[in-house]
């Protein structure tokens, strides 16, 4: 009773691991700002094209007849028309994130780093279709534990929305007290 407990962790330890995961992070995040900044050209690029298109649909417009349009300006109009549609339907893809998570997936890896279950750790993690599909693999040293783990996931406000309906326990030959775990969201 009266001897002296070790210290699995000073405080100078835990610092240093949490300044590490910081670094990490700031160098996901920087890393898929960069990814996303030739995505931002092109949408800046496509907004300019569009207001190019617009103002030369309405010059055209104004410089028609009122009674008398030819048919050389009216397949003009239609065609600079598909292109202003075109142009409107990539704009709104762009915009809307449909081609991936257009902020990143800092905010699924400092979940995950948060709502960490002692005894349990993981060992692969797999982010796609732009964090809708979530494939995560680990060790634990109770089975118990893997539960408590996915609970405390859907608890992160990333995770929130995203059901986890995949999961394979498995013991690890050898080693009977460790187990293996994979769990998923099984997402698109």
């Amino acid at each position: 009773m009266f001897r002296k407990q070790e210290k699995v962790f000073s405080a100078v330890t835990m610092l240093q691991i949490t300044g590490f995961f910081m670094v990490v992070l700031a160098a996901v995040y920087a890393y898929n700002s960069y990814q996303l900044k030739p995505f931002y050209m092109e949408l800046k690029k496509t907004n300019a094209q569009f207001e190019k298109l617009s103002k030369q649909i309405e010059a055209i417009s104004r410089s028609l007849p009122a009674n008398g349009k030819n048919q050389l300006m009216e397949s003009e109009i239609s065609r600079l028309t598909t292109q202003l549609e075109n142009m409107k339907k990539i704009q709104g893809a762009l915009s809307t994130g449909s081609f991936g998570n257009a902020s990143g997936f800092s905010d699924h890896l400092e979940a995950l780093a948060r709502e960490h279950v002692d005894g349990a750790w993981l060992t692969s993690i797999t982010i796609a279709n732009g964090g809708g599909k979530l494939t995560l693999e680990g060790k634990s040293i109770d089975a118990e534990l893997v539960p408590v783990y996915i609970k405390r996931l859907a608890t992160a406000p990333v995770f929130r929305d995203q059901k986890f309906n995949i999961l394979d326990l498995e013991r690890i030959p050898g080693a009977d007290d460790m187990l293996s775990f994979n769990i998923g969201t099984g997402g698109k």
